[in-house]
């Protein structure tokens, strides 16, 4: 792979963003590794067998799993440094709230309590759908030269892969193509600078039809509140033909069309009237807490987590979040749960 400046960066652009590093020797010295192991962590061949990721199965909230694609300590290493060194110096656009410092899915879900309606879209193999392409191209954007952001472009990719029955074995293989792999700690940022021109399309088309926008990830979701819910169905024909403009495509098994006659629900959290969290889950969460407190962790469970305490109390939290009152029952309960029961697990 060559490396030299072969596209001369835009000073002026790198400037406006506060960003510098020119050549792979700037970005060796950086990361404080040799150029060697640069060229290493960014190594890209179709033949080899070399890769700088865990290849690994997880369950989706709903059905069916994902793979998930966890960098190698060395590589996160330098991932985590383009994160904080470049990508979070770049503004993202209002309507992002997921994995936006003081953004959370309740600011998500804010802007659309006691709407009459809530379209939710989601966005289908979101982070397959940024390609390396892509993402060296962002990185041109800032003002770097092709060969600078073929470096961070390869750093911030890894290949594709499937899982496949290799000689009575499952294991994962390496196709040619990379993308935005999960599991980086750069990827959610990435994923929201590259959404940009996409969240201020939808942001556009929704303040003139006088629809509310937010995102969460590849979560879209749009409300209205007045006579223009009368027109739900042609606003959604302008976003879906937005979306596919921008380069990524809509589950049509995942669009939902919620009216306030029935239960409204923005990333988990309800908003018919306020933000709150569904009876049900709540009426299981406390059935399952005064067993735990009753009988012991041994058989009880909560979630996908393998740590019961870990997970309830993760939950409480959340609910705390949403609801305070009601959180801190739960985690009053789960202090004496933790009290009763801890040091024994």
């Amino acid at each position: 792979m060559s490396w030299k400046n072969n596209t001369q960066e835009n000073i002026e652009q790198l400037k406006k963003y506060n960003l510098d590093i020119y050549n792979a020797e700037q970005i060796a010295a950086a990361m404080k590794i040799s150029i060697d192991r640069l060229r290493f962590l960014a190594f890209n061949s179709q033949g080899s067998q070399i890769s700088h990721y865990i290849h690994f199965k997880t369950a989706k909230k709903i059905a069916g799993t994902r793979i998930i694609s966890a960098p190698l300590p060395d590589l996160k290493r330098a991932q985590n440094w383009i994160l904080q060194n470049i990508l979070q110096k770049i503004a993202i656009n209002n309507a992002a709230h997921g994995f936006c410092g003081d953004r959370s899915i309740i600011t998500n879900a804010t802007p659309h309590v006691g709407a009459k309606i809530i379209i939710n879209l989601d966005l289908q193999d979101f982070f397959s759908a940024i390609t390396y392409q892509r993402v060296k191209g962002l990185f041109q954007s800032f003002g770097y030269s092709s060969s600078v952001a073929t470096i961070f472009g390869l750093l911030c990719t890894a290949p594709v892969v499937e899982e496949r029955n290799v000689n009575g074995k499952i294991d994962f293989v390496e196709l040619k193509q990379r993308h935005l792999p999960q599991g980086s700690p750069a990827s959610p940022t990435i994923t929201n600078i590259i959404c940009r021109s996409l969240d201020e399309r939808l942001s556009a088309i929704a303040t003139k039809s006088t629809f509310t926008y937010t995102r969460y990830v590849d979560d879209l979701t749009f409300s209205a509140s007045g006579e223009n819910v009368k027109y739900t169905s042609n606003f959604i024909k302008q976003a879906q033909s937005i979306i596919s403009d921008e380069g990524f495509a809509i589950n049509p098994d995942k669009t939902r069309i919620l009216r306030n006659s029935q239960q409204q629900e923005v990333t988990g959290i309800i908003v018919n009237e306020k933000t709150n969290i569904s009876r049900k889950k709540l009426k299981n969460f406390r059935a399952t807490l005064h067993q735990i407190e009753n009988e012991g962790l041994d058989g009880k469970y909560w979630g996908k987590s393998s740590h019961l305490l870990t997970s309830i109390t993760g939950f409480a939290n959340f609910v705390a979040m949403v609801n305070p009152e009601k959180g801190a029952e739960f985690q009053q309960q789960i202090q004496r749960i933790q009290k009763k029961y801890g040091k024994k697990n």
